[in-house]
């Protein structure tokens, strides 16, 4: 362990000082990456201070409503590495003829960065929110001037929008979440969870050769039967919606009982154009050990690649049954896709509305195919990669909600 002196960020171009709004962590409590730490405050900004790694508060040099210049220490922290926002200077080390607290950044050396990854809330229009909340009150069209706030002073947080997209409308949404290749149903769990907190119902299965689904996948079409088999199950409409392969699926499922379907969404949809990343998908039918997965999950985005070593095991488990290698050959035709998702859109376009959701990071299946998705298609594209319901939940449990 390593300790740091925690500096005032600088939080805009012309700030010189900031107030300490409130400690979120206390003296002592040890903290996670991505914990807030405190929140910090200017004339029209709240920001959350998070933290860049996991950690001990060892002393709070500051109290709650001192106003601190940028550049001076505000805690210290013990930590495993030193942060981007602070150096690791021995206690003692000298700048400029001064002696600075162990790990201090010095403002006449370096820069002090805005925080990565702070969280603001904009006190302009006298409403206190996060910058997702607002984003997803603008897609959603929530007036936020009615809305109270459940975050720290009454600060609205983004499940609030949410909880307001679903409270608004007189029937409860229902979704049916089909997953891609080499995944299942546990891996809409954020999603889940974003969309019942705005009342929604919602229902994941596993496909055939995926999770803990008994049956294997001779060919594609087996994954359609499935779903299709679940929803003659099922009373009513559900807003259908796809990942990856499971939107070609989920396509597919619409064409064969459009009654059952109030709308299509599909995220990172395969079947738009020939372009694929084979290396990944023949990767995904043939892993054996966690290095070689621990790369396949590095293209899919931020958020795969951080997949904790737990659930990397239980995912390695069972990829390594091998039970994607018929899908994955019909899948591929050399190493383009052999899917087509165009002529099935083609043919539910008078019947459903049908929206696509395209990460422009994505490693998969390259962001320009969506050039290729017809106008009547509604499309979202956001700043993620293959996998946007891990990287941006919340914004796309906004998108779903959102009344047609």
């Amino acid at each position: 362990m390593i300790t740091l002196t925690l500096p005032m960020p600088r939080l805009g171009e012309t700030m010189d000082s900031g107030t300490i709004a409130s400690w979120t962590v206390a003296q002592g409590e040890n903290f996670e990456r991505g914990d807030t730490l405190l929140e910090l405050e200017t004339d029209k900004t709240l920001v959350e201070y998070p933290a860049l790694g996991s950690g001990r508060l060892v002393e709070t040099l500051v109290a709650e409503g001192d106003v601190v210049d940028v550049g001076d220490p505000i805690a210290i922290i013990e930590t495993e590495k030193a942060w981007p926002i602070v150096s690791d200077q021995d206690a003692g080390a000298s700048t400029s003829g001064t002696t600075a607290p162990p790990g201090v950044a010095q403002p006449q050396s370096s820069p002090v960065e805005t925080v990565a990854g702070a969280e603001t809330a904009s006190l302009v229009d006298g409403v206190r929110a996060t910058p997702l909340a607002r984003r997803l009150a603008t897609l959603g069209g929530v007036d936020m001037q009615g809305l109270e706030g459940t975050g720290r002073r009454g600060r609205i947080e983004a499940s609030d929008v949410i909880a307001a997209l679903g409270g608004g409308k007189a029937d409860r949404q229902e979704f049916l979440l089909l997953h891609g290749l080499g995944s299942n149903a546990m891996a809409w769990g954020a999603l889940i969870a974003s969309l019942e907190a705005g009342g929604a119902r919602v229902t994941a299965i596993d496909l055939p050769g995926h999770g803990t689904n008994p049956d294997d996948a001779a060919k594609i079409d087996d994954l359609v039967d499935c779903a299709v088999a679940h929803l003659h199950t099922h009373s009513g409409k559900v807003h259908l919606v796809g990942h990856s392969l499971g939107a070609w699926v989920a396509a597919k499922v619409a064409s064969q009982m459009p009654e059952s379907v109030s709308e299509v969404t599909l995220i990172a949809p395969a079947g738009c154009g020939p372009e694929v990343n084979a290396e990944f998908l023949r990767g995904m039918a043939e892993v054996e050990d966690m290095d070689h997965l621990r790369g396949l999950l590095t293209m899919l985005g931020p958020t795969a690649e951080a997949t904790p070593d737990g659930a990397a095991a239980v995912m390695l488990q069972d990829l390594s049954r091998g039970r994607l290698h018929a899908v994955v050959n019909e899948l591929l035709d050399g190493d383009v896709s052999h899917l087509d998702i165009l002529p099935i859109l083609d043919s539910i376009k008078d019947r459903l509305n049908v929206s696509a959701v395209i990460g422009i990071q994505d490693q998969i299946v390259p962001k320009e195919t969506l050039f290729r998705l017809p106008s009547y298609i509604n499309i979202h594209v956001v700043n993620t990669g293959h996998v946007p319901q891990w990287d941006t939940p919340a914004e796309i449990a906004a998108l779903l909600q959102k009344p047609i």
